[in-house]
């Protein structure tokens, strides 16, 4: 095998590792992100059901919460979605 195609598998070699690498750093930043979100969402819902704070105002303030990620505003909305649907089943203190 001549040098240069050496050279040009062991770059590409190298590339595939970064890649990996990059992939492995991006796929524990979601899982850090989707724990934080849910032990979030769990805090909120203890506390619309002590009543320390009201369903109707977190609800509102998701509805109205302008959060802007060019090129994902349909994965932005279906969060918000989902915990409104999640906070609907939340019983109001009384």
């Amino acid at each position: 095998m001549s040098s240069v195609i050496e050279q040009q598998i062991n770059s590409l070699i190298s590339e595939i590792n970064n890649l990996k690498n990059a992939q492995s750093i991006t796929e524990n930043n979601v899982v850090n992100l989707l724990v934080r979100s849910e032990l979030t969402v769990g805090i909120i819902s203890a506390m619309i059901a002590d009543g320390l704070i009201k369903k109707d105002g977190v609800v509102d303030y998701i509805k109205k919460a302008n959060i802007d990620i060019p090129g994902y505003k349909e994965t932005v909305e279906g969060a918000k979605s989902s915990i409104i649907k999640i906070l609907d089943l939340v019983k109001n203190a009384e």
